[in-house]
């Protein structure tokens, strides 16, 4: 039973990361600005639609162009996921023509980590609910069973390179498979991978703070351009992680 080193496990998708950066920013860039256009359309033409501070009943009311951005979100992490995969774990280099791929790969990947979340997230939804109706104060203990599913939801997502690389022989079950005796280990991964992800959008904070963007339509649009790279990065980075993750387990490489 392979243990994951949980430290080299994200020096190695960190380092792949910046190693390896121009053919992520020609991967990931074209999609990243085509979802930015998205947004700022969404915030221009449908931002009247959102609920006001004193309407607190609607808050939770999503939106059809909610579902519009986090659909086009998802396939555009698909595409990118795909092609990074494929470059990181067989040295493909991706073709002018595929970068916004939309075949059969993408869609089973997309496929798969909504099925992931659903696997993990019904059963920790469903007893949240539960618990809160009887028991009003238990909401802070819920981080636990949510961080629990966390570690499944990583656990599964193993199974994710191998969508991207056309695999049909390994899916969610084997990934849960091959990861087993890891808890610990995935746990220690996922609280990294949320500081990381914490320490990235606290700094996207203060940069916006410092230059006053809040609250006009310049600062807005400037606000949207930051966060491109941003998430770029971060799509990237997370990628990697699965992409470690894959290779360590699945196809017996060290770091």
């Amino acid at each position: 039973m392979q243990k994951i080193p949980v430290l080299q496990t994200i020096r190695h998708a960190l380092n792949a990361v910046v190693q390896f950066r121009n053919a992520g920013i020609r991967i990931g860039l074209p999609w990243m600005l085509a979802l930015a256009g998205v947004r700022v359309i969404e915030f221009f033409f449908f931002s009247n639609a959102v609920p006001t501070e004193g309407d607190p009943a609607q808050a939770m009311i999503f939106r059809p162009a909610d579902f519009i951005v986090a659909a086009f979100s998802m396939v555009v992490f698909s595409s990118i996921a795909v092609n990074w995969h494929r470059y990181i774990l067989l040295d493909e280099v991706t073709a002018s023509e595929k970068i916004f791929r939309l075949d059969r790969p993408v869609w089973n990947y997309a496929g798969r980590t909504l099925l992931i979340m659903v696997f993990a997230l019904t059963p920790v939804l469903l007893l949240s609910a539960m618990l809160l109706s009887t028991f009003p104060n238990v909401g802070p203990l819920l981080v636990f069973p949510f961080f629990m599913a966390g570690i499944y939801i990583m656990r599964m997502s193993v199974a994710l390179p191998a969508a991207a690389l056309e695999r049909k022989d390994f899916g969610i079950g084997a990934a849960l498979q091959i990861t087993r005796g890891n808890n610990l280990q995935f746990a220690g991964l996922l609280s990294l991978n949320a500081l990381i992800f914490f320490v990235t959008f606290l700094a996207l904070a203060i940069v916006l703070s410092i230059t006053g963007s809040f609250g006009t339509i310049v600062g807005r649009i400037f606000a949207f351009a930051l966060i491109v790279p941003v998430n770029l990065f971060l799509s990237l980075f997370s990628v990697s992680l699965l992409s470690s993750l894959y290779g360590f387990f699945v196809e017996q490489r060290k770091f």
